[in-house]
């Protein structure tokens, strides 16, 4: 788990744990939901309040009733609403890497010379252990075929 802070508001996040991933998928679900009410015409700024009304949806649904209001500070201002979503994805990207740096030590040494070389396997495994072999070994099974 770590601390994922956006300027007063601090939540514990893990991207590895499936019911984070289940409530971030769930929160993206209500927020597209909630983008079904933005007008697409009037004025300017009843469509700024509409589309940062989709972003409290957002943070309440993936932290808790009142989590938009900590995090947006109550303000409908498009521009923090998307730097918060950013600060989000960057901090799930950052972490992201740091997994992928501690895998990286269990993965073969491919500076090594082999006796006898040996067609790779296709990787089993989740989706972040097959992008690492891909990464590793090529594009996997239609690299040859053009496609």
């Amino acid at each position: 788990m770590s601390l994922w802070k956006f300027g007063d508001f601090e939540a514990d996040v893990d991207f590895t744990d499936a019911d984070f991933l289940d409530a971030i998928d769930e929160a993206k679900a209500a927020m597209h939901e909630a983008e079904q009410n933005v007008p697409v015409v009037g004025k300017n700024s009843d469509i700024i309040r509409a589309q940062c009304a989709c972003f409290y949806v957002f943070f309440d649904t993936l932290f808790g009733e009142g989590a938009g209001e900590r995090i947006l500070c109550g303000k409908n201002s498009v521009k923090l609403c998307n730097e918060a979503a950013e600060s989000l994805l960057d901090f799930e990207t950052a972490e992201a890497k740091k997994l992928d740096d501690k895998y990286d030590k269990y993965v073969p040494n491919q500076n090594t010379t082999q006796q006898f070389p040996h067609p790779q396997p296709q990787p089993n495994g989740n989706r972040q252990q097959r992008r690492n072999y891909q990464k590793q070994y090529g594009k996997g099974k239609h690299s040859n075929t053009g496609r």
